[in-house]
């Protein structure tokens, strides 16, 4: 209290104050009566007929009782981020931020084994008393520092939790540490880079095999080597193909560009050598080039996603034409480095062509004035009435009636019967989901401005505006249209899922307009095919960009694998995409064309043939809340839409998944002899149908979170 009436707090003045306090109760009871005043004294009477444990233990159950008694008579606040997540994921949380507490109480404690003891038994005190976990995280992240975030995230190395993370890893017959060339005359430098190499198949088929993946793996460009990452073991035993990740230099040592420079000079490395830099076969006639070019899949999450999206621009515009990937995984990339609180213009435009025109859907997560706080990001606590009002009724179809339309980028209402025009979200200031879910578990604004400022480094002042290889989701269009097949997975509540929605519509969009001007090419995209025969070209807007929102998750999801079922999905879904997009087929699924599930960008999911015009619609129920969804075929829109998956799936899907015989024949992948199965179909569909947020369901649910709790 007197550092406070003295108007400076300080640690000084608090040590001060204690030792006041300290001194005026010693001389207290050094005056008073040895037994009190007369209230004590006639209390001390009653009190000799308790044992001495008896009156420690009641004294500490008071305490306790008198510490919540606000909790005792309702009086407690709620709990802000209790309705924000799911259950598994909060749970998951928990866990992980009493590790990190844990380890950030030990750091300090010499010499190793004493500290990786203590980073335990930290742990499990801070597993008992989460409100102090809570508090020490935050207090940590407000000053953060390298070895913080390093001591943090890469807890998995400890040897207990390693030796226990490895029991449940899938055995394979390469995991080693290996070292990459650089290309040859390389401006960038002559030092290799380090590489993991993990493979579950035999050392003769890594030789010979036609399939790679090059893993970009994240950890804020600051920390996490590639052994952190445990779900790479379980990819290369799921796509039984060769997985290179790779250990590039992490600031501040190294800042932007270092990191990039090495990611891609790896991928040049690779595919002018044919994989022969890593130990594969490479080209048996290096001067005809008589082996067939492997096939490579670039994958990153988080940091490593940016990692992924610059590399591919690098390979778009390198002097040296370089093959392609075959496709792009990008898991909760970080794609903006220019962090502001308000979206600009273009972003909300490209996530206002996301959202369909029939369904509400990406725009409403910013309309932040809909509700009874500006603040808050869990929905609206309605209260139970016997009878529901009419006129709630009557608003809520209201609000799946109005339509916004973009013209010329201008926002416009169409007016109800009654002529009084609502407000419209176009209208209004619109909030990233940085600045929306600020209080992540995982990754706050405190975290964020520290990684940027450590990979942007001191010497660097880079033009947010224009340098896209630092934030690649600014690319120009012409790029874009060039990528790859892509795959890009978020949770709903992760300060990143804007970057992923937006960066999967400027894809989209420049896609399409690219098609628009070559159709007007004569003679671009004939084929002669047959009647009933479906359409094979890699052209159809369903390979362009697939995206997958997990409901009720935030950040880092692959990395709690143990602790949160939904990470099991992700990674078994992820895999199952690298299998398709390796596999010589065309990528459809392995169900019979007829019967195949097609992904369409304009209405979700389509079941039945390319071919059908019909309309399904489909209900599902989940949580005591009905979904009702239009999906149909072949309906053009004028503005693209987000390639989720349903998280309402129709019956009909998984009919047709059963009828499927059980001697299916397996699909072959290449040299690698990967299989796809049925049942691998059938249980990402499972998964999808648990997890994935239809369109119309994802900014809905943001949109009744974002005011809240001010008026509970």
């Amino acid at each position: 209290m007197i550092d406070h009436i003295l108007g400076k707090p300080s640690p000084s003045w608090k040590r001060i104050q204690v030792f006041l306090v300290s001194i005026s109760w010693f001389c207290y009871l050094i005056k008073v009566d040895r037994r009190g005043p007369a209230f004590f004294r006639t209390l001390n009477d009653r009190l000799l007929k308790f044992s001495p444990f008896q009156l420690i233990a009641g004294t500490l159950a008071m305490i306790y009782m008198l510490k919540n008694v606000d909790r005792m008579v309702g009086f407690g606040a709620p709990e802000p981020l209790a309705r924000l997540y799911s259950r598994n994921y909060y749970r998951a949380t928990w866990i992980i931020t009493a590790l990190d507490a844990g380890f950030w109480t030990a750091m300090t404690i010499r010499p190793k084994f004493l500290r990786d003891i203590m980073s335990l038994v930290f742990t499990i005190y801070y597993l008992i008393f989460a409100d102090q976990a809570d508090e020490k995280a935050r207090r940590v992240r407000s000053v953060v520092t390298v070895e913080h975030i390093r001591v943090g995230w890469e807890k998995t190395l400890n040897p207990c939790l390693h030796a226990l993370i490895k029991l449940s890893l899938p055995r394979l017959t390469i995991n080693k540490r290996i070292l990459i060339p650089r290309p040859q005359k390389n401006p960038h430098g002559t030092k290799p880079v380090i590489g993991h190499l993990y493979y579950s198949g035999s050392k003769e088929s890594f030789e010979n095999c036609d399939n790679l993946i090059i893993n970009y793996p994240g950890g804020g460009f600051v920390s996490m080597s590639p052994p952190c990452h445990d779900y790479l073991p379980r990819w290369a035993a799921k796509t039984e193909s060769p997985i290179i990740s790779i250990d590039y230099g992490k600031a501040p040592e190294y800042p932007y560009p270092y990191a990039l420079e090495e990611c891609f000079d790896v991928y040049q490395s690779i595919v002018e050598s044919n994989g022969e830099v890593i130990g594969m076969a490479g080209w048996k006639d290096k001067a005809a080039n008589e082996r067939k070019q492997i096939k490579i899949a670039l994958v990153g999450d988080s940091a490593g996603g940016n990692l992924v999206a610059s590399v591919m621009y690098k390979i778009l515009e390198s002097p040296t034409p370089l093959p392609h990937p075959t496709g792009l995984i990008l898991i909760y990339p970080c794609l903006d480095f220019n962090i502001t609180c308000w979206m600009p213009p273009s972003q909300l435009s490209a996530i206002r062509a996301e959202s369909t025109t029939s369904i509400p859907g990406v725009l409403e997560s910013k309309d932040h004035l809909s509700h009874k706080s500006p603040l808050s990001v869990v929905p609206d606590v309605k209260r139970k009435r016997w009878r529901k009002s009419f006129s709630r009724s009557i608003e809520d179809e209201r609000t799946i009636e109005e339509r916004v339309q973009v013209i010329e980028g201008h926002s416009v209402t169409e007016h109800r019967s009654d002529n009084s025009p609502r407000p419209v979200i176009g209208t209004r200031l619109a909030m990233t989901s940085r600045m929306s879910f600020f209080n992540d578990r995982i990754v706050n604004p405190d975290l964020m401005r520290a990684m940027a400022i450590l990979y942007i480094g001191p010497n660097n002042y880079p033009d947010f505006a224009s340098d896209y290889l630092l934030s690649p989701i600014i690319g120009p269009d012409e790029l874009l249209a060039q990528f790859p097949k892509t795959y890009l997975m978020c949770g709903e509540k992760d300060p990143f899922v804007d970057d992923t929605v937006v960066f999967a519509g400027r894809i989209r969009e420049a896609k399409r307009k690219k098609k628009q001007m070559n159709k007007g090419k004569f003679g671009e995209g004939l084929r002669m095919r047959g009647l009933n025969e479906p359409d094979k070209s890699n052209d159809s807007e369903n390979n362009w960009v697939e995206v997958k929102i997990i409901q009720g998750i935030s950040h880092a999801f692959l990395q709690m694998y143990h602790l949160l079922p939904e990470s099991k999905g992700a990674i078994g879904a992820s895999a199952l995409w690298l299998l398709e997009c390796f596999r010589d087929l065309p990528e459809t699924n392995n169900i019979p064309t007829s019967n195949a599930i097609v992904i369409n960008e304009d209405e979700g999911l389509v079941f039945g043939s390319h071919h059908s015009n019909t309309t399904k619609s489909t209900q599902n129920t989940q949580n005591g809340t009905n979904i009702s969804s239009q999906i149909s075929d072949n309906v053009e829109s004028p503005s693209t839409k987000l390639n989720h998956v349903s998280n309402s799936i129709s019956n009909a899907s998984n009919e047709t998944i059963q009828k499927q015989p059980a001697d299916t024949p397996k699909i072959h992948v290449s040299a690698s002899q990967v299989t796809l199965s049925p049942g691998h179909e059938r249980e990402r569909v499972l998964w999808e149908q648990q997890n994935i947020l239809h369109e119309h369901e994802i900014m809905k649910r943001r949109r009744e979170g974002l005011v809240r709790n001010l008026a509970d």
